[in-house]
C-alpha cells in the first residue's frame, strides 16, 4: 500500500522496530464510535471511524491513517501536533489518501443573500480572511481591487469581489443567486502540521478551504507530499513556514486564489516532477 515509503524515506534492512497501528476511515461506512482498526465494521467496536477529526485523535507515534475512497470528499480538516501526530525516518507517520478528496466547502446557508442594487448581491460570513465563492461546484472568477479603491464600477456579471469584510457578486442571468447552488470555503486549512517530524502524506485533494490546501509551521521538518493535489484554496495550495522543511513528489497545485507554493520565515519546499502553477512565492 504504502511502496514509496522504500524510495521517500530511505528504508534500510535493519531498523529499530516500531509499533505502528492503521486507523481506517470511511465516511460512508464509519462510525465514530468504532476504534478504526479495522476496515470493515467486526462487531459493536470494531471498524472504521467516520471522520477526520475522531481519527486524528485516536492516532499515535508512527501510525498511517487510512482514507477509503468513497467517491464523496471528507468535508472537514486534518491538524497533526507534536511527537504523538510523527514518526521516524524509516518509519514516519502516514496519511494514505488513496485518491481521495478532502474539502473545506460548504453550501451557502437560504437567506444569506442580501440584494444591494438590481444586479449587486452582497454576502457576509462569520468567518473573515481569504474566500473562495463556487457555484455549481465551480469557482467564480474574483476581482481583486487595487488597495482603498471602490470595486463596484469595475465588478463584471458572474464574478464576485471580497470588500470591507463581505462578497460582492455580480448577477449574471435572470435567477438570483438565492435561487442557485451557491458555496463557500468554509473551513480555514485542509492539513496544518505544528512541529511535527517525519510525515508522509499521499495520494489525496486538497481543495476549497479559506487559506491554505496544507500548512507546515513551526520547526516542522521530514515532511514529504507524494502525489498531493492542492487546488482552488483562498490563499496558497502549499505553504511551509517557521522554519519547516517540505519535500514534494508529484501531484499538482494550481488555481488557488493568492499563492501555489509560498515559502516564508527561513523555511523550504523542495519540488521534484510536482506540477505547480508559475505564482509560486517565496519570501525570505
Amino acid at each position: 500500500m504504502l511502496g514509496r515509503l522504500v524510495t521517500l524515506f530511505a528504508v534500510v534492512v535493519f531498523t529499530i522496530p516500531v509499533i505502528a497501528g492503521e486507523i481506517y476511515v470511511d465516511s460512508s461506512m464509519g462510525r465514530d464510535a468504532y476504534d478504526g482498526t479495522s476496515i470493515e465494521a467486526r462487531g459493536a467496536t470494531s471498524g472504521p471511524v467516520a471522520t477526520l477529526a475522531r481519527a486524528v485523535q485516536l492516532a499515535q507515534f508512527s501510525d498511517v491513517i487510512v482514507l477509503r475512497n468513497t467517491g464523496i470528499p471528507y468535508y472537514g480538516s486534518i491538524s497533526l501536533m507534536g511527537e504523538r501526530h510523527s514518526g521516524t525516518r524509516y518509519h514516519p507517520f502516514v496519511i494514505e489518501g488513496n485518491g481521495a478528496t478532502i474539502s473545506g466547502l460548504r453550501a451557502v446557508p437560504p437567506g444569506s443573500w442580501q440584494r444591494i442594487s438590481p444586479k449587486l448581491w452582497k454576502l457576509t460570513l462569520t468567518r473573515k480572511g481569504y474566500y473562495r465563492l463556487l457555484r455549481n461546484g465551480r469557482p467564480l472568477p474574483e476581482y481583486v481591487p487595487e488597495d482603498g479603491l471602490e470595486p463596484f464600477s469595475k465588478l463584471k456579471p458572474g464574478c464576485w469581489v471580497a470588500w470591507r469584510g463581505s462578497l460582492y457578486f455580480r448577477q449574471d442571468g435572470d435567477n438570483p443567486p438565492e435561487d442557485q447552488a451557491f458555496a463557500y470555503a468554509a473551513d480555514q486549512t485542509g492539513i496544518s502540521l505544528h512541529q511535527v517530524s517525519n510525515v508522509l502524506i499521499t495520494n489525496v485533494t486538497l481543495q476549497h478551504f479559506r487559506f491554505d490546501g496544507l500548512h507546515a509551521q513551526g520547526l516542522c521538518d521530514g515532511i514529504v507530499l507524494d502525489n498531493v493535489t492542492s487546488i482552488e484554496n483562498g490563499r496558497a495550495g502549499v505553504v511551509s513556514s517557521g522554519a519547516s522543511r517540505i519535500e514534494l513528489f508529484g501531484g499538482k497545485i494550481a488555481a488557488n486564489g493568492r499563492h501555489q507554493l509560498l515559502v516564508v520565515d527561513r523555511s523550504f519546499a523542495i519540488p521534484q516532477d510536482c506540477d505547480i502553477e508559475e505564482s509560486s512565492t517565496s519570501a525570505k
